[in-house]
């Protein structure tokens, strides 16, 4: 479950692990990524390559162009057979559920992306350092 928590954090999340990692670099008690089995390069790369999922994600949503054109197509292709109200709302539903399993088909394919990418180490470390960062805040 934890390594699918990371998509709710959404855009910025590289930016704040890497912010992170160099602001308490030299600090004692700094989990670094050494002791985790890991390399600063692997986290900031793993950062990175998840970050992109992540905004992948967040540009569709923005991004309505596909989707729209989902919409529309059962509409048009269905005006071919005929006039009518009935035509039209089937045209219509065909493409709001068209258009449903589009975002649901790639809202999977981005969960499996970032779960295909799960490194424990990096995910140990991060989470080590968020907790590290949030004690220090306290302080």
């Amino acid at each position: 479950m934890k390594k699918l928590n990371i998509i709710r954090r959404g855009v910025g999340w590289e930016h704040s692990v890497t912010d992170k990692m160099d602001s308490c670099k030299n600090i004692d008690g700094c989990p670094q990524p050494e002791d985790f089995g890991t390399t600063e390069a692997d986290v900031k790369d793993y950062a990175y390559d998840k970050q992109r999922v992540l905004d992948r994600e967040e540009e569709r949503k923005t991004n309505l162009v596909v989707p729209g054109i989902i919409l529309v197509m059962p509409v048009i292709i269905m005006s071919g057979f005929g006039e009518g109200t009935e035509l039209l709302l089937g045209g219509v539903l065909a493409g709001v559920i068209l258009m449903l399993a589009y975002f649901a088909i790639m809202k999977a394919l981005d969960k499996r992306k970032i779960a295909g990418m799960y490194d424990k180490d990096i995910e140990n470390y991060i989470e080590a350092l968020e907790r590290f960062d949030a004690e220090r805040k306290d302080a």
